[in-house]
């Protein structure tokens, strides 16, 4: 394996990261505030030396990325971008460490949501503009930046973008650079749109962009210490607009936005999701209109925004759902690790997988009492192959296992049993949001011990490169001699 190519590209990417950090510095020189911008022009020049630092020292005519490479460059990636996106909290004024600046950069690059800053009413806005850019960039920005950076240094992109989402659905045009120009345009319009409707809905230009930012990589980091409790209704109702489109493919808004619904009516995951919100806010207007004598359109308003906050991984809150009772707990606890859309910026296991075990359960159900019967599951018409459906439940059992180690490894630091669980869901699933004594809705991340910080960072990282990524480095084959580069495997 050549570690070389891999030091190689992290450099890269890691001088587009510094040269970003000039951003947040310039608005914190325009405010007024000479130490938060100081913190920044550190941050981007120790950034960009050790990026340059790399490149310089690494470069060769790499042609093509192996297998192993390709899921060693990956992870190696998002560890080194977040270890030097935790340099500015790290610099700044704020008294955060080493480890809540750790933290901070990988919920934000992750689009988990969780904080670590008790005060951010008192943040410099350089410090929260750079978390509202490390969610948008951790969206599909990464992945974007890998793959117009290494179809030019001939290194192959797609594959590096294979290893950040195992979506298994068809690629609906045939070139990176086409998939890339159509990723970043239904991106940044959506960013922009949300933008100028939460202006116009009240907020203030700063606040609009912040929150835009975070809406659409469905991350979750709010300017603010209230999430969305505080802002107008009208504001509210857009964000859960926004959420909800951006649940599902970004590729499925270009379709949109070019008026052709046909496939997104005729996509079983698509159809399921919207189903699945309908149901879901259905269930919670409902329970909080009888037993809790919320007016309608109030209940509406709360159960439409926090099912699908939860559900796409965003963890914006505009009421403290652990208020609701019990019921409103365990209903939001299952949905934790659920997730939107596979190609969407969401989190969690993806409503694919759902409808891939459904039909493969269905499918085996039918052998059992017909033996001699002949059954063909399909998907969106296509046949289902044994491929899709064993990677599917192989996902799942990982999932399973990383989910019971972390929950006994929290228990082990000394965590509760409703925290150390809802923590580990929120974790794997991106979503931000806990419940229990320490990390309630009311209280925040800050108050777990470091190891606990340290463990959730690694869980948060799992479940961004969807664990294949990481558990397939684990394994001793992945360090043998490679002869020969292939395709990676989808799961």
């Amino acid at each position: 394996m050549r570690a070389g190519i891999t030091f190689f590209v992290s450099g890269c990417i890691l001088i587009v990261f510094g040269l970003t950090m000039i951003i947040p510095a310039i608005v914190d020189h325009s405010a007024g505030d000479g130490v938060s911008a100081r913190a920044f022009w550190q941050a981007a020049v120790v950034t960009s030396f050790f990026g340059a630092l790399f490149v310089a020292t690494f470069y060769d005519k790499y042609e093509k990325l192996t297998v192993r490479e390709m899921y060693l460059t990956t992870s190696l990636v998002w560890l080194l971008v977040c270890a030097f996106s935790a340099l500015p909290f790290f610099f700044s004024p704020a008294p955060l460490g080493y480890t809540d600046s750790f933290f901070e950069a990988m919920s934000g690059l992750t689009t988990m949501g969780a904080t670590v800053i008790k005060d951010l009413s008192a943040a410099p806005k350089g410090i929260l503009l750079w978390r509202a850019m490390l969610q948008w960039f951790g969206g599909v920005g990464i992945i974007v930046i890998a793959l117009g950076i290494l179809p030019l240094l001939r290194i192959g992109g797609m594959q590096l973008y294979a290893t950040e989402s195992s979506d298994k659905s068809d690629k609906t045009m045939p070139k990176t650079s086409q998939i890339i120009k159509t990723i970043m345009i239904v991106y940044t319009l959506l960013t922009v749109l949300c933008a100028a409707a939460l202006y116009v809905s009240g907020l203030d230009a700063f606040e609009s962009a912040a929150y835009s930012m975070t809406t659409v990589p469905t991350g979750g980091f709010a300017p603010c210490a209230s999430s969305a409790m505080e802002l107008p209704v009208a504001s509210q109702w857009i964000l859960t607009f926004f959420m909800f489109v951006c649940g599902m493919p970004l590729l499925v808004s270009y379709f949109l936005f070019k008026r052709n619904a046909r496939y997104v009516r005729e996509d079983l995951q698509i159809r399921t999701y919207v189903y699945f919100f309908l149901t879901g806010t259905f269930i919670l207007t409902l329970y909080l209109m009888t037993t809790r004598q919320v007016p309608l359109i109030d209940s509406l308003r709360y159960a439409a925004f926090s099912f699908i906050s939860i559900v796409t991984s965003s963890g914006f809150l505009n009421s403290d759902i652990e208020s609701w009772g019990n019921f409103a707990v365990m209903f939001f606890t299952f949905l934790l690790p659920i997730g939107a859309c596979s190609g969407s910026t969401s989190g969690g296991i993806k409503i694919f997988r759902f409808n891939i075990m459904y039909l493969a359960s269905m499918q085996y159900l039918r052998r059992k009492i017909l033996p001699h019967g002949i059954f063909i599951a399909k998907y969106n018409g296509k046949p289902l192959t044994e491929e899709i459906s064993s990677g599917v439940f192989v996902f799942m059992v990982i999932f399973l296992l990383s989910f019971l180690v972390s929950v006994l490894l929290l228990s082990l630091i000394g965590l509760d049993f409703t925290t150390a669980i809802t923590a580990s869901l929120s974790g794997l699933g991106n979503t931000g949001v806990a419940f229990g004594p320490v990390v309630g809705t009311q209280g925040g991340f800050y108050n777990l011990p470091d190891a606990a910080k340290w463990l959730l960072a690694g869980d948060m990282m799992l479940g961004r490169l969807e664990y294949m990524t990481v558990f397939v480095l684990l394994l001793p084959l992945a360090w043998r001699r490679e002869k020969k580069s292939i395709s990676p495997p989808a799961f």
